[in-house]
């Protein structure tokens, strides 16, 4: 199974209770009811989403470099058998508080440190190519056993299969995130926590004593840091549970015909999401520095030093 963190912290000078209520994007409907119906308790629920508020998201559409992203979520919400995240929760509740960056000021936030979701992503495949991404496979050998458990579900329209093949990964998010992260930090987390704290102080001060920020899991590890930096302090976690994982399912020609159908009837934009994801892929190889030529001599004493 996956499962995400209620993380509460109190701060005992002025009996303030902040959670960090950590969120996947795609999760069970069970998994957002139950999120749901915790937001409910809180004084004000501080929420992300780029742009700006949700009632206004059909007039603030993503550009196009994230509208790929936001694709990419929806072609694994319909292979898993999912929910996504903003069908399912009640973002329109009166206690959500709007608190992260709009377009514009995401776009010159990435401008101003030179990054984009094309080099994020070479980041990651750096890391990966060197064996730094936990759940990722570190040897040809695994490699090849992931890529078949995910071609081999994929073609009998195995959603537990799939999960069981991307769940190693998915629970290492907060891992990689921080190591995308660097010393400099990201738009993507440090700089959007920022405005996060910012308007955690300004709701503070509307006299707000109950608070919830309603973040992605990878968001958590610097929130927290930045909490006990302003003298809260960590009581307890508790768990939510996003997904399970079932039995594998011995599907047929038919059936994975019609998963295929389904998942095409669904959206049928998915084609589109699998080209701006392979356009993704060439932009990211282009940024990975090439490796250094490598002396024939050198490289025939390593072969003969792993024999």
């Amino acid at each position: 199974m996956l499962q995400t963190a209620i993380a509460c912290f109190e701060r005992k000078s002025d009996g303030k209770v902040v959670d960090l209520v950590a969120v996947v994007h795609i999760g069970g409907q069970s998994y957002y009811d139950q999120i749901d119906l915790l937001l409910k308790n809180y004084d004000a629920v501080l929420y992300e989403l780029v742009g700006g508020e949700f009632s206004q998201r059909a007039v603030n559409p993503p550009p196009e470099e994230m509208g790929g992203v936001r694709g990419m979520q929806g072609m694994a919400k319909s292979l898993l058998g999912l929910k996504f995240q903003l069908d399912s929760v009640d973002y329109e509740a009166k206690n959500f508080v709007h608190a992260d960056v709009l377009w514009d000021e995401f776009n010159q936030l990435m401008v101003a440190k030179n990054q984009s979701m094309a080099t994020m992503f070479a980041r990651a495949m750096e890391l990966a190519s060197k064996g730094e991404i936990e759940g990722m496979p570190t040897s040809e050998k695994d490699s090849n056993a992931m890529l078949i458990s995910l071609i081999g579900s994929l073609a009998s329209g195995d959603s537990s299969g799939l999960k069981r093949t991307i769940g190693p990964f998915l629970a290492e998010a907060e891992t990689l995130i921080t190591q995308l992260e660097g010393e400099d930090g990201t738009v993507l987390v440090s700089e959007r926590n920022k405005v996060v704290m910012k308007k955690l102080k300004s709701e503070i001060t509307a006299k707000k004593s109950k608070l919830a920020i309603f973040y992605g899991a990878g968001h958590m590890p610097d929130l927290e840091d930045r909490l006990i930096a302003d003298e809260f302090v960590k009581k307890n976690v508790s768990w939510a549970t996003a997904w399970d994982i079932g039995p594998p399912k011995k599907g047929s020609g038919t059936a994975s015909s019609q998963f295929f159908q389904n998942l095409l009837s669904e959206d049928s934009s998915m084609l589109d999401v699998l080209q701006s994801f392979g356009n993704a892929l060439n932009e990211a190889n282009k940024t990975q520095p090439s490796d250094p030529p490598v002396e024939a001599e050198a490289e025939a004493k390593q072969g003969s030093t792993n024999q």
